[in-house]
């Protein structure tokens, strides 16, 4: 084979090489870029959803309307919402009754103005924290006190008390004393005492009917659950016990 041949032959072999090289990189851009694209479709097509926290101001079988707190975004929009309750429609969400909504985000410019609900929760605030404040040795106030006793309001058949401090909680960063926030329909005992069962799936319990004690670092919850009726909760020093209560 003489040279020009040889050197033919090596010029068509370096380009087929070349053009599968290009041919090949050409594939894993082509990939990667569809790859991408796919993602921003599927990105795209996620359905975003909002939220606000509200009161229920009034109820009917198929709808309730909700009030946006103050600091909502939504508030800007409206201050009545009302929301077409659908599958939601066997539960019952009473006049005052604090609620989380979940939106798909377009909202109707009627009065009241309407959402379509997503999910309907019974929920006051998305974080709070309970901050209990031992008596010190010049405090005056009793070991043990109402916070909030039964007969001041119909919100609770039950007396929440304080032993041997005091009880305040930061409800998303603000804090409150807690009869401040249960008065204000801030935040519901109900929602502290389920807080403290999720965090304590193993809480002590008692066989007088079902009382529960739960620890925290700082402190204790105590919720009554005995078979003489009594239901009051106590909130104290962090190595209380029920037998510590004169109950």
């Amino acid at each position: 084979m003489n040279r020009k041949l040889k050197i033919l032959i090596g010029i068509i072999v370096l380009v087929i090489a070349l053009w599968l090289i290009v041919l090949i990189f050409d594939k894993c851009i082509t990939g990667a870029i569809s790859d991408t694209n796919e993602t921003i479709k599927n990105e795209n097509n996620e359905q975003k959803e909002y939220s606000f926290f509200g009161k229920v101001i009034e109820t009917g079988t198929s709808y309730i309307i909700v009030e946006p707190n103050e600091n909502e975004q939504i508030r800007k929009s409206a201050d009545k919402i009302y929301i077409g309750l659908g599958e939601y429609n066997d539960a019952l969400y009473e006049v005052g009754t604090n609620v989380k909504i979940t939106y798909d985000g377009d909202i109707m410019e009627t009065y009241p103005a309407q959402v379509k609900a997503t999910k309907i929760e019974v929920k006051s605030a998305e974080n709070f924290e309970i901050l209990f404040k031992e008596r010190s040795q010049i405090d005056s106030y009793s070991k043990v006190y109402a916070i909030l006793d039964k007969t001041e309001t119909d919100k609770y058949d039950y007396t929440i008390y304080a032993y041997d401090g005091s009880v305040n909680i930061k409800i998303d960063g603000e804090e409150y004393t807690l009869r401040e926030a249960l008065m204000e329909n801030k935040i519901t005992m109900e929602e502290i005492i389920e807080k403290a069962s999720n965090d304590f799936p193993n809480a002590i319990s008692y066989d007088d009917g079902g009382s529960m004690e739960y620890h925290y670092e700082n402190y204790t919850i105590i919720k009554l659950h005995k078979l003489d009726g009594n239901r009051d909760v106590y909130i104290g020093s962090k190595d209380i016990t029920i037998n510590d209560l004169e109950i």
